[in-house]
């Protein structure tokens, strides 16, 4: 692979980095951003009332029609024509009894109904809550489903699509509580289209934005529920509004409109039910008065082809995804030119979030880049959680290296303390959740004594002189381990490390090992890439299995522990996964990224293979 570093990097009118670092006597680090927090709106509707008033003919969303997603054109809504039936669904909220005590659950995919149905509610004053669609959709049991509407108690429920939702609407029970749809009404209940559901506008509209705060619930927010049920984060309108700004004060806005010819534009798939998606994509566009188009494909076989379809028409200012949309990305950009010629014709910036990512990805998407403009683009992280709604830290700089979280944004303020030889990162700030939704347990253990809330990683700086070069991400504690050795294994790091040296051939991996004598793995292919390199559009059952695949995942791994050698990274095996991870049994969230305790808990047969006592078809015994 060619090398790129000597390459000058494309324009990107970030601010000049500034840090105030406060060191205690007992090891504890404060770090906050040294440029202010520019103001901000005090709820998550007046960025909207704003570029309605100041752009109204601007788009402000946009789709594939859904009744016919084939379509080539795009359904476009301006901010004049969004602000317009916000304000007339709202007005039905209003009229049905909306209000801080009457959540609204929302189960549907990124739609711009969707995103009217949310926005209105929360004009109304009705915290919003966003569902996966997968536990409506794909559930069995429905289990996850009715613990949500049992711990919020929604007064509305919306779907997209009422046949579509049927099965889950059943399932969870929705009794004589009134049901919002789009298309295709809904059997067997008190239901209302939203067209008819809207009205017009009287002053209670008026009255009820005006009663909006920084202090008002605007969601309760879903956890992934990687360890027990999921718990439902309350996002407050000052928390989300303020987090956009945060983004925003490290930027040089102005010279950003002259270096990209105007608004920002993203075409983006991360789904709304999860705090990437919803706030740092849908919410940000809004505060920056952009353009979002909503992709409704993804980084998996079936729906990539429709996500390459939509980044080669629209030409994004920025793009933000997860890293396996990025592995995926980067695959196809190696082999499709006018991808690769669109996707970075107006491209200033790139980021991912919501796990780490291998370096390789990153080389291999700058070579293309250089190939195709003569310049690198910066490609960085941003870092947070739902608690941080999200975005607490990112790389406001130029980068070039994978694994980095950045440094504290305007607005939020990092605490850095010395826990088992590791410095265990926890944050306060404007973008810090109050706490838990009717848990007051879980939300008393989420903070320390100094109301910092307790993020469960691990961080280091990238170089201990200079605190200016940033943070990187050492590690999730939860997830770390220990071998029956006493050796301590950094799951998040050997993962990285180990799918990044096979170069493409694996898209993710569960670090085996608890208790045990060796590091081990469940490997998942990159089914794409491994279908290129046999030649054939194998399932993943015959990929797993294929010499040519078992052979490059070998090398791959025989490379890593080449470079790590220790117990405490090397790999003895790993077992091919025939199966791809099950979103809806929670291996996989929405953003992508795998749950490693619940993969181990639910594969656990699949571990017992690796350290059965023999090595055996299928499992690969790495060596050397």
């Amino acid at each position: 692979m060619a090398d790129t570093a000597h390459i000058p990097f494309r324009e990107v009118p970030y601010l000049p980095l500034r840090l105030n670092v406060d060191r205690r006597a007992d090891g504890t680090i404060y770090l906050n951003n040294g440029h202010p927090l520019k103001p901000c709106p005090p709820h998550m509707l007046a960025p909207l009332v704003k570029w309605a008033a100041e752009a109204p003919g601007r788009v402000w969303l946009a789709e594939r029609v859904p009744e016919d997603p084939a379509s080539e054109g795009w359904r476009e809504m301006t901010y004049a024509e969004g602000l317009e039936r916000v304000r007339r669904l709202a007005q039905g909220f209003i009229d049905a009894g909306a209000g801080p005590d009457a959540p609204v659950m929302i189960l549907s995919s990124n739609a711009i109904d969707h995103a009217l149905v949310m926005y209105a509610a929360m004009w109304a004053g009705s915290p919003v809550v966003p569902v996966t669609p997968a536990y409506a959709l794909l559930s069995q049991d429905f289990a996850r489903l009715k613990y949500i509407d049992q711990l919020t108690e929604p007064k509305f429920i919306y779907v997209e699509d009422g046949a579509e939702y049927q099965r889950g609407l059943d399932g969870m029970g929705v009794g004589n509580r009134l049901v919002l749809y789009s298309r295709h009404e809904p059997k067997g209940c008190d239901c209302a289209n939203i067209g008819r559901f809207a009205r017009e506008p009287t002053e209670a509209v008026d009255a009820a934005y005006a009663a909006l705060t920084p202090e008002t619930v605007a969601k309760y927010m879903l956890t992934s529920g990687s360890t027990g049920e999921p718990k439902a984060v309350i996002n407050l309108h000052g928390m989300v509004a303020s987090n956009a700004k945060m983004i925003r004060s490290v930027w040089d806005e102005a010279r950003l409109d002259e270096i990209t010819g105007g608004p920002q534009v993203m075409c983006n798939f991360l789904p709304w039910s999860h705090t990437y998606g919803a706030h740092s994509i849908l919410h940000n566009m809004l505060d920056w008065g952009g353009t979002l188009y909503l992709d409704q494909g993804a980084p998996t076989p079936a729906r990539l082809p429709e996500m390459i379809r939509n980044l080669k028409e629209i030409s994004t200012t920025q793009h933000t995804t997860v890293p396996a949309a990025w592995a995926a990305l980067a695959t196809e950009l190696e082999r499709d030119d006018a991808l690769a010629e669109a996707f970075f014709k107006r491209l200033i910036c790139m980021a991912y979030g919501g796990a780490a990512m291998g370096q390789d990805i990153y080389e291999r998407i700058q070579a293309v880049a250089v190939r195709v403009t003569g310049e690198r683009i910066s490609l960085s992280a941003g870092y947070g959680a739902t608690e941080t709604s999200p975005t607490a830290s990112n790389v406001h700089w130029p980068n070039d290296v994978m694994g980095l979280i950045g440094l504290p944004l305007p607005g939020n303020t990092f605490k850095l303390v010395p826990n088992a030889g590791k410095l265990e990162l926890r944050v306060k700030g404007v973008n810090v959740t109050p706490g838990y939704y009717r848990n007051p347990a879980q939300t008393a253990a989420a903070f320390d004594e100094e109301g910092y809330y307790r993020l469960g990683d691990a961080v280091r700086f990238v170089d201990p002189e200079h605190p200016e070069k940033g943070l990187a991400f050492d590690g999730r504690t939860a997830e770390e381990f220990k071998l029956a050795s006493g050796t301590w294994v950094s799951a998040g790091t050997v993962r990285v490390q180990a799918v990044a040296a096979t170069g493409g051939a694996l898209s993710d991996a569960v670090v085996c090992g608890l208790n045990r004598d060796e590091i081990c793995l469940l490997g998942f292919l990159n089914e794409a890439w491994c279908q290129r390199l046999v030649g054939e559009a194998l399932p993943m059952a015959e990929l797993s299995r294929h010499p040519k695949v078992i052979a490059a995942v070998k090398a791959g791994l025989q490379k890593h522990n080449a470079a790590n050698p220790k117990p405490s990274a090397r790999i003895a095996r790993i077992l091919l996964q025939e199966t791809a991870p099950q979103a809806d049994a929670g291996e996989i969230t929405e953003k992508g990224y795998m749950n490693q305790g619940r993969t181990l808990d639910l594969r656990r047969d699949q571990v017992e293979m690796l350290y059965g006592g023999s090595v055996s078809d299928p499992v690969v015994s790495i060596g050397d």
